[in-house]
């Protein structure tokens, strides 16, 4: 304490005038209009300036939250809409459109997820609590991503469309084309269309999307879009590659989609196929 006092006296000559620089300051900034604006304006620009930095720290450290709020909200956006009732007006009578209260959708996230395998999957923190279900499908903003393979109370894992056994039903949308959609093995940012028809005409660029035939998912969920082209002269059917619309090496929040009447569908066929059988 002795040593403060020491020191605040041997500079007390110092103390002072900066003592007075401040009483000076404070004096002209008051009596003087056009300074004492000057002033504020500037320590409001620099206050403005340290708060707006401030606010970005606490927004970027928020971001997961906004993203998750958001994906939430989409979801009860995609039901309201699948809930609407639509009508295919016609000539004569009004045709229910069935499709459009057909599919229900819940938010998942990826916790796990693989791409450089031949059979890749990914898991999600949602599972029978959410009402999820063994063969649902799985989509995110992007476009189509997989199919729920096994349910526990919390979570579930999905085959991956990066996965050597699944089988997609899709269309060439430009042509309607019915096709098959399956992961060759090697590229995580490509997969390949089966069965398409060599009389066909296919070019770069055509969109491909689900077909609804399956029950899974709902015709026109984006696939991705031709990319390469190519066919044998002896052969049948095309090669095509196709760039997928989903990035797997960011799988994040997604929607797991459930269609109320897989069911009753699924009872219609198998009586056929029985008939069929006999």
């Amino acid at each position: 304490m002795r040593r403060l006092f020491q020191f605040i006296y041997q500079y007390r000559a110092f103390f002072i005038f900066l003592l007075l620089e401040v009483i000076s300051g404070w004096l002209v900034v008051n009596h003087n209009d056009y300074i004492s604006a000057s002033y504020f304006n500037s320590s409001s620009a620099i206050a403005g300036n340290v708060y707006e930095n401030k606010q970005a720290v606490q927004d970027y450290f928020q971001l997961a939250k906004v993203n998750k709020n958001l994906v939430q909200e989409n979801e009860l956006l995609r039901n309201r809409l699948a809930g609407d009732s639509i009508f295919l007006d016609t000539a004569e009578v009004n045709i229910p459109f069935e499709l459009s209260g057909q599919y229900e959708f819940v938010t998942g996230k990826v916790v796990n997820n693989s791409v450089h395998r031949f059979r890749n999957y990914f898991t999600l923190n949602i599972g029978s609590e959410e009402g999820v279900e063994e063969g649902m499908g799985v989509i995110n903003p992007q476009g189509l991503v997989g199919k729920i393979k096994s349910v526990s109370t919390n979570f579930s894992t999905a085959y991956s469309a990066l996965h050597s056994s699944l089988l997609i039903s899709v269309l060439i949308d430009d042509t309607e084309t019915l096709c098959t959609a399956k992961w060759s093995g090697e590229d995580p940012t490509e997969i390949s269309l089966e069965y398409v028809p060599r009389h066909i005409k296919v070019q770069e660029g055509m969109q491909v999307v689900s077909s609804g035939y399956d029950s899974i998912f709902p015709q026109g969920v984006k696939l991705g879009k031709v990319k390469n082209v190519e066919i044998d002269e002896e052969s049948t059917f095309y090669d095509i590659e196709v760039s997928l619309s989903a990035d797997f090496f960011s799988l994040d929040y997604v929607y797991v989609i459930g269609n109320k009447l897989m069911q009753e569908k699924d009872s219609l066929e198998q009586e056929l196929q029985s008939e069929y059988e006999q």
